[in-house]
């Protein structure tokens, strides 16, 4: 049986009817992940002795313990951005300034992910403290698109995208703070969920009042999505963003009927930011069957966000430069070139004005979101503008948009309106582009209505089934 192709959630179904050994999936599950690594480097960390030691620990449980008293994830490998904490296992942010940093305790969402009977396989790649958008750094090397090895995965979660497009676990962590893990997503071809701020507790992030970062969820099927939010989401103390309640989602019985009547606002060039006509054609393509099956969907021909990615960039770069000038010297001179850069009080400068502008700003953008999710229950948008660029970073790294070479910000800042509203965002696979490369739909909902989302991606999996859809050269 090829466990890769198997959701996490059917998984944990086939192990708790004893149909298959948590051993024989994680010995296949390990095998997978080398052979992953080689092809496209998605690991900074595995720990396959901890993992099988665990796994044999379980099969013993498992076979005086009924059923029904496991844990929703019982056996079930998953792995988690190096930039979470995980207990005794290094989390290094994709920094040689970390590279021996050995966590005492877990964040909670992971701790979370244990409780509920997963086991951990490994950390997956991030660049160094997700300062970009490209996953590559000087200490793990360049972590490349399955789909075509020369290009980039994504970032910052391009490890999480990987590891789900390949199916070497099914369940994948992530973090994303400006489209981290729709990004990867849309280039490897698999879902990836940001939710709601503090739908999920995010307690490790130094900003809890400024903040514009959400765990996320990288996966391949749909019904994961809800397993993994279910498991994970909650109130906790030390997140503020977390205290509330928060609804368990699940699998809708009819897709259809679930987004039947709903209404969606497809913004073209949302941010400013226009969309190769492949791109758009192959997104329309999807909205038109979504229309099929009821879902009334309005076109913007400007954008009604009035969205400036420049003032989220400034903000993350920002945070980044503050969070870079507290390490200690000694860990400061290893960083990389180009966050050396925001080292320098002269070269990049803090300015308290602009900053406060630019959360008056945020607040407002907030309210115009809100004003169109008052009427439409998704925005809608392609998820990227064109092709991923090369993943070598020596390489040309633009992007090409209807011919012209630009700016990668051209390529996903739209993204991060949704980290500075706190909506939930979702990257759901369209079809596949001329160059056999993945294309995704992006939608934005309404606060705590990842439902809405889950639904949303289970209607495109109707008429547009990417589970059975695997990159060719892993």
């Amino acid at each position: 049986m090829q466990f890769s192709h198997l959701s996490g959630t059917a998984l944990a179904r086939l192990i708790k009817q004893r149909k298959v050994s948590i051993v024989e999936v994680m010995s296949q599950t390990l095998q997978r992940a080398e052979t992953v690594q080689a092809n496209c480097n998605p690991f900074v960390t595995l720990v396959p002795d901890e993992a099988l030691a665990h796994a044999k620990l379980l099969d013993v449980q498992l076979e005086y313990t009924p059923p029904q008293s496991l844990p929703p994830l019982f056996g079930v490998p998953f792995t988690v951005k190096d930039l979470l904490d995980t207990k005794d296992v290094r989390t290094t942010y994709g920094s040689r300034a970390l590279e021996c940093n050995v966590p005492e305790n877990d964040v909670v969402a992971v701790a979370r992910m244990r409780e509920a009977g997963a086991i951990l396989i490994g950390k997956t790649t991030t660049p160094e403290f997700a300062g970009k958008v490209l996953t590559d750094s000087a200490l793990c090397g360049a972590t490349r698109n399955p789909w075509a090895p020369t290009l980039t995965a994504g970032g910052s979660s391009g490890g999480a995208g990987v590891v789900a497009a390949t199916g070497v676990a099914s369940l994948s962590v992530s973090t994303d703070g400006g489209g981290s893990s729709r990004i990867p997503a849309s280039a490897c071809g698999v879902l990836g969920l940001k939710v709601t701020m503090g739908g999920i507790p995010h307690e490790s992030w130094p900003f809890h009042f400024g903040n514009n970062s959400s765990i996320s969820m990288n996966c391949r099927h749909p019904e994961d999505l809800a397993t993994l939010f279910n498991v994970m989401s909650g109130s906790h103390r030390l997140d503020p963003w977390s205290r509330r309640e928060t609804l368990p989602i699940a699998m809708p019985l009819d897709a259809a009927q679930a987004v039947h009547g709903k209404r969606g606002l497809f913004v073209p060039a949302l941010g400013g930011n226009e969309c190769d006509l492949e791109y758009k054609i192959i997104v329309e393509c999807s909205l038109k069957k979504l229309a099929a099956l009821g879902l009334n969907i309005d076109v913007a021909n400007d954008d009604p966000t009035h969205f400036d990615p420049d003032s989220a960039a400034q903000m993350m770069a920002c945070n980044l430069a503050a969070r870079l000038r507290e390490l200690p010297k000694h860990s400061q001179v290893l960083l990389g070139p180009a966050l050396q850069s925001l080292l320098d009080a002269e070269h990049f400068t803090l300015d308290g004005v602009g900053l406060q502008a630019d959360a008056m700003e945020r607040s407002r953008l907030y309210d115009r979101v809100e004003q169109i999710l008052g009427t439409y229950d998704f925005i809608f948008s392609p998820t990227l503008t064109a092709p991923p660029p090369l993943a070598d970073p020596q390489g040309d790294q633009r992007v090409t948009v209807n011919g012209d070479k630009l700016n990668l910000k051209k390529w996903w800042s739209h993204l991060s309106l949704a980290n500075l509203t706190g909506h939930p965002a979702i990257s759901i696979p369209c079809r596949i582009d001329e160059n056999k490369l993945p294309v995704g739909l992006h939608a934005i909902a309404g606060w705590d209505q990842e439902q809405d989302l889950l639904s949303l991606a289970s209607a495109v999996a109707i008429f547009d089934d990417w589970t059975e859809r695997w990159p060719q050269h892993c």
